[in-house]
């Protein structure tokens, strides 16, 4: 398992967009933007258990995140790891992301209202990031 440095945390922790890259059943990248939590080392994000990023994970867990600063793009930092899926039948993660990027409840983006949530747990086995320290 790998640790999130602070300032991997801090690009984390703030308001930015991250994208989610699974595995397709032939092996081909699918990679989404999505919303992004931290858990201590851990990356959460709330997904549709309808969509194909589900699927892939439920199929194949291993995953790759990149994320960056959009004030400063090229500091950027790409997480590769394995997926733990856990129900959220509340929606509870969804909610607390989209106070966090909207101010306000869920206001449906994924096609469906109120469609059902799974929890996706990131545990990181490589961080890799931009800047010259690294």
């Amino acid at each position: 398992m790998a640790r999130l440095g602070n300032e991997v945390r801090t690009l984390f922790d703030d308001e930015n967009f991250a994208v989610l890259s699974t595995l397709e059943p032939d092996g081909a990248p699918h990679s989404t933007v999505v919303w992004v939590m931290r858990d201590g080392d851990d990356l959460l994000f709330a997904l549709p258990r309808s969509r194909r990023k589900t699927a892939n994970l439920y199929r194949d867990p291993r995953v790759s995140v990149v994320i960056f600063d959009p004030a400063g793009p090229y500091e950027s930092v790409q997480v590769q790891g394995t997926a733990t899926l856990e129900d959220d039948p509340e929606g509870r993660l969804i909610d607390a992301l989209s106070h966090t990027y909207t101010g306000g409840p869920y206001p449906g983006f994924a096609g469906v209202r109120h469609p059902q949530w799974v929890v996706a747990r990131i545990t990181a086995d490589k961080v890799t990031t931009s800047w010259p320290d690294s």
